[in-house]
């Protein structure tokens, strides 16, 4: 496989996000987000099935460079295996239904198209010849350290494919949130949060990926998403300090 740096994942990006601008379709308009499955089988000619992938749905998503069957649970009663033709992506049936996961269907679309989007550039090392094998896109967060850099280099595309920098901008402005958000806190600032929350809606991707865009794009001060109650112990901390500075 390329190791790929974050700076090379952006410049695929971008060729990918200005074809898809380029599309008939969007001639004459503006584009204010992302169609995951306008992007797989209008720009990409990729095939989208669902299916249940799993028991215990630990399995969001899968797609391989060749032919390869794969095991589905669609019926509890037999056994069942779909083939993947090397331009199919597959995804979990429940994330489809489920309009409360649609923020995470999108990204696992998105994140299965990637992995197939790095064999269209990189053949000789992606393509069916050399990777005959299936790629997962599973339930569980990604670790650090990076363990898997080929899933790392496929999320990092996903990301910058599904929430582009002039998007999430004009989304910003969109939803009077500014040029940038000082502090991202439910608790403390809920006006703010719930017009983040609703951009995450409107571009179709989940509020933890769209917290983890806006500051890699250092749109955000101050990000307390994952845990909102971390102001309270910094404020007591600078408090604290600053007492004993008078004294």
């Amino acid at each position: 496989m390329r190791y790929l740096s974050r700076n090379d994942i952006e410049g695929i990006s971008h060729r990918v996000v200005s074809a898809y601008m380029r599309m008939p379709q969007f001639s004459g308009k503006p584009v204010y987000r992302i169609d995951p499955e306008i992007l797989i089988m209008d720009l990409l000619g990729l095939n989208i099935a669902y299916h249940h992938l799993s028991e215990d749905c630990s399995i969001l998503g899968v797609t391989a460079p060749a032919t390869i069957g794969i095991k589905i649970f669609d019926n509890k009663d037999s056994e069942d295996y779909y083939f993947l033709d090397g331009k199919t992506v597959l995804i979990e049936r429940d994330l489809r239904d489920d309009k409360m996961q649609r923020g995470r269907c999108n990204f696992t679309l998105v994140h299965e198209a990637s992995h197939q989007i790095f064999k269209m550039l990189f053949p000789k090392e992606y393509g069916a010849n050399v990777c005959n094998r299936l790629h997962f896109c599973l339930s569980q967060s990604a670790t650090k350290p990076i363990t898997d850099w080929e899933e790392w280099q496929t999320n990092v595309l996903t990301s910058y494919i599904l929430l582009p920098e002039h998007i999430v901008r004009k989304a910003m402005l969109l939803f009077s949130l500014g040029e940038k958000i000082g502090v991202l806190n439910r608790i403390y600032s809920p006006t703010i949060y719930s017009r983040f929350s609703d951009m995450a809606s409107f571009l179709g991707v989940s509020k933890k990926a769209l917290s983890i865009r806006l500051s890699q794009l250092n749109l955000i001060e101050n990000n307390y998403f994952d845990n909102p109650y971390s102001f309270i112990n910094i404020s007591v901390e600078e408090n604290i300090d600053n007492a004993q500075n008078k004294y």
